[in-house]
């Protein structure tokens, strides 16, 4: 792949496993036809879904084999003159884990050239990137060096930042699980609270209109829902009655359940399309958020899942 180009530019860098990343993903979502779910893709390259869905995520881009990318752009049906492209990126990214590099000017008026291994370079012909051999102890003292800071650094913001209740002794396995609570939804929330509870509501069969504020009709169907199990009718989702009102969800399921959790995903930070369908998009969204919050990444949406979102959404409001 010639990537010269005439000019007195300042040469520029690119990440090849960042590069590469939106190819594959360009490929994948330009597949003409019916688009293959990320699961069928991993089952083609040999590879588990979750390493497939990180090739396949710019936001944190990591660099498939070359021979996952041969697979990949045949299951694909990309374009032909592209898979030469993608392996030079496959290959640059590779030689860039294992040698560092540096950008070193030539002479003016010299070709610019992106033969060295592990750098793609664009830019003019004034300089080049090529390999510098670095000593083996130097990275690993750098990075002891950075493993000693940011140990020290931790043990000083830990008080500052750590909730109450989740210090050493305090019995909290986990941090960040143990800020992990059901909410206490009431008469007056809005938002994504209230929109929540109303289209779970509607999944458990209860007519309640998705207005975004819990009002009175809100209110009797929860006491209803309730009254139904048992439970104590006080008109309010807390604790005991969410569990009874998530629904575990899986690839295929529709209805608004799958709206509510398509809704929170995007609350969480991960933007989702609410269609009320489980879609292969959905799944790899919540797959994505679920490795990111440390859950088991299973595509699935259960009691867990569930929790862990309704806890990592926007401020609650009251009306």
């Amino acid at each position: 792949m010639d990537r010269t180009r005439a000019g007195a530019e300042e040469p520029a860098l690119i990440d090849p496993a960042a590069a590469l990343t939106a190819v594959l993903r360009a490929w994948w979502e330009g597949c003409p036809g019916v688009r293959p779910t990320q699961k069928a893709l991993a089952r083609r390259a040999g590879v588990d879904q979750a390493t497939m869905s990180r090739y396949l995520n710019p936001g944190r881009p990591t660099a498939a084999p070359p021979p996952v990318v041969e697979a990949l752009h045949e299951a694909l049906e990309a374009p032909d003159g592209e898979l030469g492209e993608a392996l030079l990126l496959a290959r640059a990214a590779q030689e860039a884990r294992r040698v560092p590099r540096a950008r070193v000017p030539q002479a003016p008026g010299e070709a610019m050239s992106s033969g060295a291994p592990g750098a793609v370079v664009i830019g003019s012909p004034a300089a080049v990137a090529v390999p510098v051999a670095v000593p083996v102890w130097v990275p690993r003292i750098l990075w002891f060096l950075f493993a000693c800071g940011a140990f020290a650094a931790g043990l000083w913001l830990r008080p500052l930042i750590a909730p109450p209740g989740t210090g050493p002794g305090t019995g909290g396995a986990d941090m960040v699980a143990s800020r992990d609570e059901w909410p206490v939804v009431r008469l007056g929330d809005v938002l994504w609270e209230a929109r929540t509870v109303q289209y779970l509501l509607r999944a458990k069969g209860h007519e309640v209109e998705v207005t975004g504020t819990v009002d009175h009709t809100t209110v009797t169907a929860i006491t209803e829902f309730q009254k139904s199990l048992g439970l104590v009718r006080d008109g309010r989702v807390g604790p005991q009655t969410w569990p009874r009102l998530v629904v575990p969800l899986d690839g295929g399921d529709y209805g608004p359940a799958v709206e509510a959790l398509q809704s929170l995903l995007t609350g969480a930070g991960h933007p989702t399309v609410v269609s009320g369908t489980f879609t292969a998009e959905t799944e790899d969204v919540l797959r994505i958020y679920q490795a990111e919050r440390g859950l088991p990444v299973t595509g699935r949406a259960t009691d867990r899942d569930w929790l862990s979102l309704v806890s990592h959404q926007g401020p609650r409001l009251h009306g």
